[in-house]
């Protein structure tokens, strides 16, 4: 393992993991309880009845979302304004599945980001302070709209957990008036983001889906259908078509070059056989001397 920082950039990515690093997901919606720690939001979703994450073929529960301020990792080379991660514990034990994502400044909307602006706005109002806690009251919220079904970035951290990152294209965007008031009541958290190799996932989250206990199926790509049609093979076999052979500029040039030999082969032919009988049929004082005045 590297002991510097990671980096999450295309160029430090050493290779593909669309099959080791598998990630579906179908969060519910759920009631948040928030809590200012003073340099992290912590969020706590009731949980649901059943695990809502498959990663690898093992099931998770979400543990707890934190938000922070600046991100912890790195993006390109510096830090993002801020980082939203969620935290997964397997439902049969062992290392934490994380799921982070950055959070950019921009005037752009989405869904994402005013479910975000609305945390950030109600911690802002009703826990300012560090050690601070407030039910959130917020319609309708779901990590089923904030994580991207966009390709990701992958790697393993010192202490074997799993990490999932999104590159700064699908970052959920926040206004900078948004961006402020987090920066005012958090303060940066310089928590050390050490992994090893960093790999890229391009077929994104749910590009399978689990349905119970060791079924995984393949989904079809969007337009597909569901049903399955049966295929006839039918053998090829060749054609011999005069007219099908006729056709092309290039058939036809080979054709014409053909019926002209044909016809030359046949006038000459038949002009040496008209020569020949005409000859035949002369006197032979008529025939032409040809050996030095003696007849034949």
């Amino acid at each position: 393992m590297s002991n510097q920082n990671i980096n999450i950039a295309t160029e430090n990515v050493q290779g593909k993991c669309d099959l080791k690093c598998s990630y579906s997901y179908n969060y519910p919606d759920c009631s948040l309880t928030a809590r200012n720690s003073g340099v992290m939001i912590s969020l706590t979703c009731d949980n649901s009845t059943s695990p809502p994450v498959t990663y690898n073929n093992q099931k998770y529960n979400v543990s707890d979302i934190t938000i922070t301020s600046p991100s912890l990792h790195n993006f390109n080379g510096t830090q993002a304004p801020a980082e939203i991660c969620i935290s997964h514990i397997p439902v049969t034990g062992g290392p934490t599945f994380y799921v982070s994502i950055p959070i950019t400044a921009s005037t752009e909307s989405s869904t994402a980001s005013n479910l975000i602006t609305e945390i950030i706005q109600s911690v802002s109002t009703n826990a300012p302070s560090q050690g601070d806690t407030t039910n959130l009251n917020i319609e309708g919220f779901s990590l089923q709209k904030i994580v991207p079904n966009k390709p990701f970035y992958s790697y393993t951290d010192k202490s074997n957990n799993e990490w999932i990152i999104y590159g700064m294209l699908y970052a959920v965007p926040l206004n900078s008036s948004t961006l402020n008031t987090l920066s005012q009541i958090i303060k940066p958290f310089a928590l050390p983001m050490q992994g090893g190799s960093l790999f890229y996932n391009s077929s994104g989250p749910n590009s399978g889906i689990s349905i119970g206990d060791g079924i995984y199926i393949k989904c079809n790509p969007t337009g597909s259908s569901s049903e399955e049609v049966p295929v006839e093979y039918q053998k090829n076999t060749p054609s011999y078509d005069l007219i099908n052979l006729l056709e092309g500029p290039f058939n036809m040039s080979i054709i014409q070059i053909i019926i002209v030999c044909i016809l030359f082969i046949i006038v000459f032919g038949a002009g040496n056989y008209i020569y020949s009988f005409i000859t035949t049929d002369l006197p032979k004082s008529v025939v032409p001397d040809l050996t030095g005045g003696k007849l034949f």
